[in-house]
């Protein structure tokens, strides 16, 4: 079940939305208004804090970023006092190298197999990061990294996945993120970002084509069993996740 209703961006962080409502297994439906998402929220204006904070009433702002990307960022932003940080990729590793590592490995830009790494490289985060998912008294949830789409996208589409989404669904969520491709390339260059190659090639690497996000999903359940089994492998208990499925779904 797609919801036609999906606000637009706000005024100044790109790729905002909540994510769902979208049936999910056992005839249940994700709640609305408990899971958002978006890109870095550094640009927020007065407004988008209003709506963040009173009409939504986040409580906690899950930051996904990288060190060196938090460099970079012109903040703190108005709603720090909400921020878990918790990167998916080590602070040891400087970004740079690690996104010159992923390249060598998988070619310029994502890809099914690209995300499937960072499971290898940071699977451990981020069933620390579903963990959270399971503590009611921090609903709602803004979930974000820097574009809100890639990092984003694989702990989203997980989470999907253990709630029982059809994968088409996910694929589908993923996708939504192209509407803000013009946003995104915005605030990269306005942060100083060096985008290598011709601007077709940028917006190609910046787009979310459905079927890459199946294709993480398809790899996920041929490779590790699905999401539930791959959080179970990193130490998740079965009543977390029980928690999660209850939190998330009515």
């Amino acid at each position: 079940m797609h919801d036609t209703a999906i606000p637009g961006d706000l005024e100044g962080v790109h790729n905002f939305r909540p994510v769902g409502p979208y049936r999910v297994a056992g005839g249940r439906t994700m709640r609305p208004g408990r899971l958002f998402r978006s890109g870095a929220l550094e640009p927020m204006t007065p407004r988008d804090r209003e709506v963040l904070e009173r009409v939504i009433g986040v409580r906690t702002i899950l930051d996904l970023r990288h060190p060196d990307e938090l460099a970079m960022a012109n903040g703190p932003h108005p709603l720090s006092d909400r921020v878990v940080w918790l990167s998916i990729f080590r602070e040891e590793w400087r970004q740079e190298d690690l996104i010159a590592e992923l390249n060598g490995l998988y070619g310029p830009g994502p890809s099914p197999r690209r995300y499937l790494h960072y499971l290898e490289i940071g699977g451990d985060r981020l069933a620390r990061a579903f963990e959270l998912f399971a503590e009611e008294p921090r609903y709602p949830f803004l979930v974000h990294c820097t574009a809100g789409k890639d990092r984003t996208g694989v702990l989203v589409g997980m989470i999907m996945d253990v709630l029982g989404a059809d994968p088409a669904d996910i694929a589908y969520e993923y996708g939504l993120s192209d509407a803000s491709i013009d946003r995104l390339l915005a605030y990269l260059r306005a942060s100083g970002r060096q985008l290598e190659g011709t601007e077709e090639e940028i917006r190609a690497r910046l787009s979310t084509p459905p079927e890459r996000m199946a294709g993480f999903i398809e790899l996920l359940h041929r490779e590790h069993g699905g999401a539930e089994a791959f959080f179970r492998k990193q130490g998740v208990s079965e009543a977390t996740i029980d928690r999660v499925r209850e939190l998330l779904t009515v």
